[in-house]
């Protein structure tokens, strides 16, 4: 746990501020950052600094102070130093953490500068203790150093390649660290694998709830009977990517049972080799319909973090059948809330066996343990956070905690 004393003994609350790339929600890496520095804002000030924006300024953001500072992260040079990292992986298995020293400061030309703002707003904000959202977010850490090597730094890692994990080019920011945040079980595998000292990693979770009143009235196009929902992440019409082909598949193979499939543009509701297409499903209000009266999610394009929407499925007790590679088979495989396949006979198979009665019943109420354990409960998920980060929210009732996360709460 890190021990946080606070630098201004006149201070009421300890200060603690958030170094991320992005402030959002819309991805399962920012709807992480906004839950952790949520739950941080039940014990401290929480201040966020981003390089985002057009231009630099200080808004509100919920509980939040958010200081943008109007020079965003080239996602191209971004990529192309990540492209470099998983090429030196693929290419030289016998030393395929190693990054040559010449080459480290190349890689994070351009990404460096972007943070360069935070260094003045450390300065004047002088926080008891600094969390870096994502193992990958090296100029955040540059700017820390030069306003003072001595904060106490919690890592959010983010993490979902091995290879970045494990990339000698991200170990310092892992050694700054004193203590560091996992989402998932397999998350913090990763990062042990990797770095070692298990007793700073900490896997947190999320703080996810099944909404009652998404069972109070299905989709009217699949209805309440029992249809496989599939989630892709493809348009209707591309039939060139994998997911597509899949879903097509699924609907083919079980002609005889309501198939609604959920693409980035549209929803169709297959019924008999009826098609009913409307508008996507952007809202998780309708999102949580499908799941929860569905009797099995078929997630062929799961979130690389932590799989939010199979979490979901399992809140509600619906099955999932996942890829083989993907975060999302920890929900399958250790919540045993379904099944995971590697090619598309596996993937028919896995759904049929779902599908049956006994092993239906029984991933339906193992998983949904397994989701309320681990991701139910919001109290849960502040408590993993704040003594973590050597924090206590102890002088806020429970009420009061649980609604400053469901503040900085979004829409999926």
């Amino acid at each position: 746990m890190t021990d946080v004393s606070m630098g201004d003994p006149g201070r009421s609350r300890p200060i603690v501020a958030v170094l991320c790339p992005t402030w959002e929600a819309r991805s399962e890496e920012g709807w992480v950052t906004r839950q952790v520095a949520g739950s941080l804002a039940c014990a401290a000030e929480v201040h966020v600094i981003t390089p985002e924006g057009r231009t630099s300024g200080e808004s509100t953001d919920s509980v939040f102070t958010v200081h943008r500072l109007g020079t965003p992260i080239d996602p191209v040079t971004e990529a192309r130093r990540d492209l470099i990292i998983e090429a030196m992986w693929a290419t030289s298995p016998a030393d395929r953490a190693d990054v040559p020293a010449g080459l480290a400061g190349q890689l994070e030309q351009g990404l460096t500068e972007s943070w360069l703002g935070a260094v003045e707003m450390l300065d004047r904000i002088r926080p008891d203790i600094v969390v870096i959202a994502g193992h990958r977010s090296m100029g955040a850490l540059s700017a820390l150093d030069r306003h003072d090597p001595e904060v106490p730094v919690v890592l959010l890692a983010i993490g979902v390649r091995a290879d970045s994990i494990a990339s000698s080019h991200f170990e310092p920011l892992f050694d700054r660290a004193s203590q560091i945040l996992a989402v998932t079980e397999s998350e913090r595998n990763l990062v042990v694998e990797s770095r070692g000292r298990p007793d700073a990693v900490h896997r947190i979770g999320a703080p996810l709830t099944a909404n009652p009143s998404a069972l109070s009235e299905p989709n009217p196009w699949v209805g309440d009977t029992d249809y496989i929902l599939v989630l892709t992440g493809s348009r209707a019409d591309n039939l060139g990517e994998l997911d597509s082909e899949l879903s097509r598949l699924v609907r083919l193979r079980f002609p005889d049972r309501p198939v609604g499939i959920s693409h980035t543009d549209a929803f169709c509701a297959w019924h008999e080799g009826r098609v009913n297409s409307g508008w996507p499903i952007q809202r998780s209000s309708d999102l949580a319909r499908l799941l929860a009266f569905a009797r099995v999610t078929v997630d062929l394009r799961p979130g690389r973090l932590f799989a939010r929407r199979c979490v979901e499925s399992l809140l509600y007790g619906t099955p999932i059948v996942v890829p083989q590679d993907s975060r999302a088979q920890e929900h399958a495989k250790r919540g045993r809330g379904g099944l995971w396949f590697e090619s598309p006979a596996e993937l028919t198979w896995c759904i049929e066996s779902v599908l049956e009665s006994p092993t239906h019943d029984a991933f339906s109420v193992q998983g949904r343990s397994y989701a309320e354990e681990e991701y139910g409960s919001t109290d849960a998920f502040i408590h993993r956070v704040t003594q973590a980060c050597g924090l206590a929210p102890a002088e806020f009732p429970p009420s009061d905690v649980t609604g400053r996360v469901d503040q900085v709460r979004a829409p999926a």
